[in-house]
Parts: structure tokens; C-alpha cells; sequence
């Protein structure tokens, strides 16, 4: 079972899922790698056990320092160079993470997990872009303080901010996805609304 205290979700019935959140659980964004799944699981409640671990690390390199960066005021939020290095970064983590086991899966399922990874940003099939919807709807629902907390901290404008919030929600090619996203937005983008840039 997991530990650092964070709550197993109720519907995981798998041994490799508890162990990536045990893995998982010391980052930051834990919360919304646990809620992407949630939302692959609603987006297809058959999601195979490789797109539901995909979505519970597909950001893990974020908890490594001397990863790609951002430069929330001038970068563009769909920068094919910085999409490229995060998803690789994560998708080689996770790989080795899986190889590194106690019982590592078989080299075939590594592969499907790290190509799901490696197209979380991007989708480009149906399981593709049921991670990259989830991923979406995740960060729309549990990322919203970090978000307002770039125009807060003088990193960005709130038109900036909110931009990321509208390429998040628009990237989404599933329709009953983006049905879902639009109230997510709403609320993310009225909560730019309270976050007053520091001096």
C-alpha cells in the first residue's frame, strides 16, 4: 500500500498502481496524477492498466531537478521543444522505474505504458487522447492555485495564465471530454481573477 500518507483511491485493484503512487506520492502534483487516472477511468471506466498507470506518472519528472523549463511569460504553452523534453524525461523515469522493480512487466507492456506517456501532451490515437483529455480535465480541476500562483508571483499575466487555461481546455479532441472541461475552466479562469500580482 502506498504510504507518506497519501489515500489509495478505492477503485485500485492493482499492485503496480500502489506501488506508483507510493512513488508518486512525495511530488508536489501528486494530486493531479491521481485525479488524471480518475479521469481516464470516467472517460473509459475499461482503461487498461497501461493508461491508468501512464496517467499516474506521466508528469513524474517534474519531481527530479535538471528538467526542461518554462518561461511562463514569453514561452508559447504548446512549445514543441518543451513538450518534446518533458514527456521524454517522464516517459524514460517511468521506464526505468518499471525495469527497476522487484518484478518488472513484461517488455512489451513497458513499451505501451511509455508510449503513452511519451503522447500525454499530444494524444494521436483513442488511448492517447483519453490521457491527454484526462491530463487536461486534471489540470484544470486540481492545478488551478499554481496557475494563479504564476501571476501572483509576477511569472506571467493573468492574460498569460489564462491562456494556458484555454490551450488546456482546447487541446482536448474528445467531445464529451471537452463538454467536461468547459465548467473546470470557468472555474480556474475566475479564480485568475483574484490573484493579485505581487510587488
Amino acid at each position: 500500500m502506498a504510504s507518506h500518507g497519501t489515500a489509495v483511491p478505492a477503485d485500485m485493484t492493482s499492485d503496480l498502481e500502489a506501488r506508483a503512487l507510493d512513488w508518486i506520492a512525495p511530488f508536489s502534483q501528486a494530486e493531479h496524477l491521481i485525479q488524471a487516472r480518475a479521469w481516464v477511468l470516467r472517460l473509459d471506466p475499461a482503461a487498461s492498466l497501461a493508461i491508468r498507470l501512464a496517467a499516474l506518472t506521466h508528469d513524474v519528472e517534474r519531481m527530479f531537478a535538471g528538467g526542461p523549463q518554462q518561461n511562463f511569460a514569453e514561452d508559447r504553452w504548446d512549445d514543441p521543444d518543451y513538450l518534446f523534453a518533458h514527456s521524454t524525461r517522464s516517459a524514460d523515469f517511468v521506464q526505468r522505474w518499471l525495469e527497476d522493480g522487484a518484478e518488472p512487466p513484461d517488455a512489451s507492456f513497458i513499451r505501451d505504458v511509455r508510449r503513452l506517456v511519451l503522447l500525454h501532451e499530444l494524444g494521436g490515437d483513442a488511448e492517447a487522447d483519453v490521457l491527454q483529455a484526462a491530463d487536461s480535465l486534471s489540470y484544470l480541476e486540481t492545478l488551478q492555485e499554481l496557475t494563479a500562483g504564476w501571476v501572483a508571483a509576477n511569472l506571467c499575466s493573468a492574460e498569460k495564465a489564462r491562456d494556458k487555461l484555454v490551450y488546456m481546455r482546447d487541446r482536448i479532441r474528445i467531445p464529451s471530454a471537452r463538454r467536461l472541461a468547459e465548467p473546470l475552466f470557468e472555474a480556474a479562469a475566475a479564480r485568475l481573477g483574484g490573484a493579485s500580482p505581487g510587488t
